[in-house]
């Protein structure tokens, strides 16, 4: 594995340095468009094999286009003063308190009590555990190391053995919920408003929050019905029996009354989520609803120093803003005008008609997922190739974003997707079976496809299309 890095480290120098500065101009692109280009080709490399850490590959590729003169500081680092990153901040901190205080828990194991204890209760009680849950917390591994052990202590209750189709299913379900379903909501994951922050201005304010939601409610409701019905078919056993609730009422006792600081949790989330539905009509930054509610948990002592800084993930943060700076650099430097005349012939087809691009564009996404593991970077790659095409579009090129963060989340092999190898590891490997992660993945392939496709007469409705 070092030795694939290392290998991996030196092409991906090599290759940035050969088009930065060896390879003619060519027509059309400036000198500054191929050092961006350039580098931009070294850090996907960086990205995909695990070089050095992601959020260093990023900062060093923002550095390279000042270094060599590509562009200057202010427009390299200009995303760290965006509104965008500052949500991102916000949001992790906000997911951290639900964390921390115990809330998330309760709130899964609240509705797992509501469910017979079967497999078909607690499957869909751990789906809708987490899909609610999912716009509390910006980040799928916290998600997915905590929702796993519950379902494993599930599965363990209701006498499943490790690795059969019952256990299988249970670990898809907390899967499906907390981590799938997160294209549900703009705040469920941070790398949605990474792919918000790629694209021009003009074009994210049609991706506020209660937008999001409204333009995804279609996909939404077929992502949950159609992943419970999937995970019935492929993994529910012959015979099942309810048993009691004994497991979920022995966690409840361990938690105890709810506390001050879960409560006053759940109302700035709360309150938060409210403000960022009716944000546009309010002409209120979600940026600022987030910090305030940081900092309303901070003065009540819910949050800490402490815990803001060893509870978000910092190296996350920078990482999603070096990535988000390429959007803006690419258009400074004209790579994005260059890129229209080279991709047009193949790319123009599938974005002239929104029904062809919901079928097409999914497709070619979970093709390269075989080749770019990383979520972030397969949607940054997807979402650079179409950024010269958005002037030429029939419909608002915001959609594309959508389709995206739906589509990059499959995990046919599990080295797919890190959300699930984290879920993976909080349970020693021991729930979920080969088969089942393909078949499953599988029919999220498809369903994702249908929900996307019911969705595009909301989106007409809205007048997006």
């Amino acid at each position: 594995m070092k030795n694939l890095k290392l290998i991996a480290g030196i092409v991906g120098v090599v290759l940035g340095a050969l088009v930065a500065f060896v390879v003619p101009v060519p027509h059309g692109l400036t000198h500054a468009g191929m050092i961006v280009l350039g580098s931009i080709i070294m850090a996907n490399i960086f990205w995909i094999f695990s070089v050095i850490p992601s959020f260093i590959t990023g900062i060093l590729m923002l550095a390279s286009w000042v270094i060599f003169g590509a562009v200057d500081f202010q427009t390299s680092f200009a995303i760290f003063s965006s509104t965008t990153m500052w949500i991102i901040i916000g949001g992790l901190a906000l997911g951290a308190a639900a964390s921390k205080t115990g809330l998330i828990n309760r709130i899964a194991l609240m509705v797992m009590k509501k469910l017979p204890a079967n497999f078909k209760g607690q499957s869909l009680a751990i789906m809708l555990a987490g899909t609610i849950i999912s716009p509390m917390i910006p980040s799928a591994h916290p998600k997915a190391a905590m929702s796993t052990p519950i379902a494993k202590g599930i599965s363990d209750a209701l006498g499943y053995k490790p690795k059969s189709k019952p256990s299988s299913g249970l670990f898809m379900a907390a899967i499906w919920g907390f981590i799938v379903m997160e294209a549900s909501f703009l705040s469920a994951t941070a790398q949605n408003y990474a792919f918000k922050g790629l694209i021009p201005g003009k074009y994210q304010s049609v991706l506020s929050w209660g937008n999001w939601f409204v333009m995804m409610l279609p996909w939404t409701i077929v992502a949950l019905v159609g992943g419970y019905f999937l995970i019935k078919l492929l993994f529910q056993p012959k015979e099942d029996k309810a048993v009691s609730h004994d497991f979920v009422e022995k966690q409840l006792q361990e938690l105890g009354p709810m506390s001050r600081d879960e409560k006053i949790t759940a109302t700035v989330i709360a309150v938060a989520i409210i403000f960022w539905i009716l944000g546009s009509a309010l002409k209120l930054e979600a940026a600022i609803v987030a910090l305030v509610g940081l900092s309303v948990l901070v003065m009540l002592k819910v949050f800490t120093a402490d815990d803001f800084k060893n509870r978000i993930s910092w190296s996350s943060v920078i990482f999603i803003g070096t990535v988000m700076a390429l959007g803006n650099i690419m258009k400074t430097v004209g790579l994005t005008t260059w890129l229209y005349k080279i991709l047009a012939p193949v790319i123009s087809p599938i974005l002239g008609n929104i029904w062809i691009t919901v079928i097409v564009l999914p497709i070619i996404i979970y093709l390269l997922k075989f080749v770019v593991v990383s979520l972030i970077s397969t949607g940054t790659l997807v979402t650079l190739c179409l950024l010269p095409f958005f002037n030429s579009m029939t419909y608002n090129p915001a959609l594309l974003i959508l389709i995206i963060t739906a589509s990059v989340n499959i995990w046919m092999l599990s080295y797919m997707d890190a959300p699930v190898i984290t879920g993976q590891a909080a349970v020693d490997s021991s729930m979920v079976s080969r088969s089942g992660l393909a078949k499953s993945s599988l029919g999220y392939m498809i369903i994702n496809i249908i929900g996307l496709l019911l969705c595009v007469p909301v989106w007409m409705m809205l007048g997006l299309v």
